[in-house]
């Protein structure tokens, strides 16, 4: 048995109800009322703690069971925000300590605003925007790239899922999510090919204490779509068995506009069940989760406005239910240990246009992967090393009455090295990477003969490296980095040939598209005390060879064609941030991101979709009353986008706007299970705006009006007897 006792720094008082977490492990331990807590023998020896508690910064250790069997840990105090460890890195590092600057936000804190879906809330996180198709699909953007250009991790695993087509929405639900993270720039060392802007690496809530049971309901209701969105959880730890389960439930009618009454056919709802099962044995960590998305959408083909409250599937329509399955592994072996994490995808899309119960498109997508990696001894207690292997085979399949790209098959290797150098005030990292991509597509024919999709066969391949160094000196943290990335072609750009409905545009591949190279540098400065948080973060990113769609000057019957070509792209910008928190007024929280994207192809020709300048600033006001009925904060947001005056061949130019939202927090405190509640109100002044990314931009169709929502949850919290 491990004995440890965690203690202030300052007056070296016990901490209790502090929160002890091990990484390996995900689950944890939280003090008691002398500071402290109990882990048992069986687990490996070398697990990393994490020790936080509000008011103080995080603690990050690591204990090895075989040399110790108690320790003293001390926080320092603070008045800043808790500091998260970042899971995303394989070493699990805290943000100060990584060499890659990544984004870390926790999923309650992004649904402060009442974001509809996973995608909105995201799309809070600076140098993150959202491709928006109505209000129920959004495609992220990282630094002005999306679709194949970034790599989504959930469960562990890479997310599948079509995601080339524009009117494909995230596919990943926010229940049982506890944060994300975003890694902008290429990624290409650590999630392979394609990972060219970006990652976003979704993060499972963690198990439950030890010898414990805890769940939660919520439910939300939301004036403008006449929404309802409710969740439930329940999370199980009993000795060495750890069991989570949630689900999630959502409806949604036609979206209001600010004056013109609700848009045809933008109702959506959402299904969502994820499971994981959790053991330990030795030095054996296993976890095993599952979850099940099922999304119905409406499709917008014209301008067209009602005041029906109606959430029946109206035509045309999209139904998607995407399968996710992934195994993971962990085996410590001495000093060493081997990660393995095996998944295996499904997403099912199917559209309707003229028959509710024939589906005029049907594409059913598998997709197996796997992820090997040996993280070696810490040698000289400076020096180690990461080697890996990924890959992944993946099938298409049509059996609609329509095909926008034939039966393929993908399959991916890649192999990799990454060297860390901890030098205390310097760290150092750098790696190479070797990646294949193979695609062998069939020959596909119209009900005359004729040829529609040439069959196919191609062979990619690319070395990819990043280098990087961080510094910290004191409350200062100095980051540069440079990597490269790769990205092949993916089979909608190399050889669609239809219309695509939500799009209103008949896609033309190019069967000899090269792959995209990536190149970015980019610089970091940091500044933290514990009243102040300011960040700068620039860039600079060369892809050679980028592919885009560009319109013929043509169309077929009444729709326009646009074909897939390629040219020489630059992008440049930036985000910079501040959180003002003083310790004098320590109820006030001021905090303001900017973020901006400068983007142009080889001719300086702006590039399409390239998201407008944006502040974004939050005033949050906390309250420390005792009372059982108390509001625990309230926060007003200003949302500014810049006129987008950049645009590109096809598109429009934008205005800027403005959004005010306004939210309360409230808590009723009972004996046995508190009632959290939220109110609140988006876009306060019922402003008229669209935005630059929407895509109803070109049927000029704004963006929602006025949105009240009002937010129940209660939690509850039952220790177990001990055996």
């Amino acid at each position: 048995m491990f004995t440890g006792t965690v203690l202030d720094k300052e007056t070296k008082e016990p901490i209790p109800y502090a929160d002890v977490f091990f990484v390996e492990l995900n689950t944890g331990r939280v003090t008691n009322m002398d500071g402290q807590f109990e882990i048992e023998h069986y687990h490996p020896k070398n697990i990393q703690i994490l020790i936080s508690f509000v008011g103080y910064s995080t603690l990050k250790d690591e204990i090895d069971f075989s040399a110790v069997s108690s320790k003293t840990f001390y926080l320092e105090p603070t008045h800043m925000e808790l500091e998260e460890v970042v899971v995303s890195i394989p070493t699990g590092k805290l943000q100060n300590e990584n060499v890659v600057s990544v984004e870390q936000k926790k999923i309650t804190e992004l649904q402060n605003s009442a974001p509809l879906t996973l995608a909105e809330a995201i799309s809070n996180i600076a140098g993150v925007d959202q491709n928006t198709t109505g209000v129920g699909i959004g495609k992220p953007i990282i630094r002005g790239l999306s679709g194949n250009r970034i790599v989504t991790y959930a469960q562990g695993i890479r997310i599948e899922n079509q995601q080339w087509g524009s009117e494909h929405g995230l596919g990943i639900g926010e229940v049982g999510i506890e944060s994300v993270e975003v890694i902008k720039g290429p990624a290409s060392l650590l999630y392979g090919s394609d990972a060219l802007g970006g990652v976003l690496y979704f993060v499972d809530e963690r198990y439950a204490t030890h010898n414990s049971i805890e769940g939660f309901a919520q439910t939300k209701f939301l004036s403008n779509t006449l929404g309802s969105i409710n969740n439930v959880g329940l999370k199980l730890h009993n000795e060495k068995i750890l069991w989570n389960v949630f689900g999630s439930l959502s409806s949604h009618a036609d979206y209001n506009t600010p004056n013109l009454g609700r848009v045809d056919n933008t109702r959506f709802s959402e299904k969502n069940i994820k499971t994981s099962l959790g053991f330990h044995k030795n030095d054996w960590i296993s976890n095993v989760r599952y979850s099940y998305l099922s999304n119905d959408f409406g499709i917008t083909e014209g301008i067209n406005y009602a005041l029906s409250n109606s959430r029946k599937l109206a035509l045309p329509f999209q139904t998607i239910n995407n399968h996710n399955l992934s195994i993971e592994n962990t085996l410590f072996t001495r000093d060493a240990s081997w990660d393995l994490i095996l998944g295996y995808t499904n997403n099912n899309r199917k559209e309707f246009e003229d028959d509710k119960n024939v589906a005029a498109l049907a594409m059913q997508l598998q997709t197996g992967t796997y992820n090997l990696k040996w993280n070696s001894p810490i040698l000289n207690d400076k020096v180690e090393f990461i080697l890996g292997s990924q890959g992944m085979w993946q099938s298409n399949l049509n059996s609609g009455e329509e095909v926008l790209i034939p039966n393929a098959t993908t399959k991916d290797i890649g192999c990799f090295t990454i060297v860390n150098i901890n030098l205390d005030a310097v760290q150092l990292q750098g790696g190479i990477r070797y990646d294949q991509r193979m695609i062998d597509s069939e020959k596909g024919l119209d009900d005359m003969g004729q040829i529609v999709f040439l069959a196919l066969e191609k062979f990619y391949q690319s070395f990819n490296y990043s280098a990087g160094i961080v510094y910290g000196l004191n409350a200062i943290t100095l980051r540069a980095n440079v990597a490269s990335g790769f990205r092949a072609p993916n089979t909608s750009e190399l050889l669609s040939n239809g219309i695509h409905e939500g799009t209103n545009r008949y896609e033309v591949g190019n069967p000899n598209l090269v792959s995209e190279h990536a190149t970015q540098a980019d610089f970091s400065f940091d500044y933290r005390n514990e009243h102040i948080e300011m960040s700068i973060n620039p860039y600079l990113n060369y892809i050679s060879n980028y592919i885009f769609l560009t319109p013929t000057g043509t169309s077929i019957g009444n729709t326009p064609v646009y074909e897939y070509e390629q040219t020489n792209a630059t992008l440049m910008g930036g985000e910079a941030g501040i959180h003002y928190h003083p310790h004098s007024i320590h109820w006030l929280h001021l905090e303001s991101n900017l973020a901006l994207v400068y983007a142009k192809d080889g001719a300086n020709n702006p590039l399409p979709l390239i998201p407008a300048t944006n502040i974004n600033t939050t005033i949050k006001v906390e309250f420390t009353s005792t009372s059982k009925f108390r509001i625990k904060d309230i926060h007003l947001q200003d949302i500014y986008k810049f006129s987008q005056n950049r645009a590109s061949l096809f598109e429009s130019v934008t205005p800027s706007y403005n959004l005010l939202n306004i939210g309360i927090n409230l808590l009723l405190e009972t004996k046995k299970i508190p009632l959290e509640m939220s109110v609140g109100i988006k876009n306060i002044l019922n402003t008229t705006y669209i935005d630059h990314l929407s895509r109803f931009k070109p049927m000029d169709i704004p963006n929602p009006g006025i949105n009240g929502y009002v937010g129940l949850k209660v939690k509850f919290n039952k220790q177990l007897s001990a055996h």
